[in-house]
């Protein structure tokens, strides 16, 4: 099964979505859109993929270079596109797991903000 499926199909899950129509009328995209990424032919583009994400709350930075690896016409675009998402994949679980330390730097008193040095 292909990322933008599985994407598609925990969406639907997770706004009790009975149909692939429900899905096409809530994301504002034809129900011949959701068709073609059923059947592996599109994908969903990225305004489509942000709206699934935050209805999932999880991070675009996980699905989009997924989906992009997937609409990728050449092995060397795939390539980059995985590679990137591998990197948010680290960058995610090194956030998700990077104890914070009050008071030791802006980062600690504003979660939102990411630092890399």
């Amino acid at each position: 099964m292909n990322a933008s499926i599985n994407l598609l199909d925990k969406y639907k899950k997770v706004c009790s979505l009975p149909s692939d129509n429900a899905a096409a009328l809530r994301l504002g995209v034809t129900r011949a859109a959701v068709s073609r990424w059923r059947k592996e032919l599109g994908h969903p583009e990225a305004d489509s993929v942000e709206k699934m994400c935050n209805a999932l709350g999880e991070p675009l930075a996980h699905w989009l270079p997924l989906i992009e690896a997937e609409r990728a016409r050449s092995p060397a675009v795939r390539k980059v596109w995985l590679r990137l998402a591998q990197i948010a994949a680290a960058v995610l679980i090194a956030v998700g797991v990077a104890p914070t330390h009050a008071g030791a730097n802006s980062a600690a008193r504003n979660p939102g903000t990411l630092y890399i040095m």
